[in-house]
């Protein structure tokens, strides 16, 4: 596995970073059952398991196009979501 492969991480940066700023910004943090909440913390739990599974090197070598893909999905999400009203 190459150190490229932590390119895998920018989806999931940028789609955190919009469901955050729709979470403060159009719902007002109002509550933590709010779907950009809730998508934001699965974004972090994803990150998270991709991290713990390549420092442990638990991770088969196709898994990097699965998390990219589940990453692009929630940016694509994310990207959705911010147009809505």
């Amino acid at each position: 596995m190459s150190n490229l492969s932590t390119i895998v991480l920018l989806p999931f940066v940028a789609a955190f970073l919009i469901f955050v700023l729709r979470f403060y910004a159009r719902e007002a943090a109002s509550s933590m059952s709010n779907p950009s909440f809730l998508l934001g913390a699965l974004t972090v739990l994803l990150v998270g398991g991709y991290l713990i599974l390549r420092i442990t090197v638990g991770m088969p070598f196709y898994a990097s196009v699965g998390f990219g893909l589940a990453g692009v999905a929630l940016l694509a999400t994310s990207i959705f979501r911010m147009f809505l009203i």
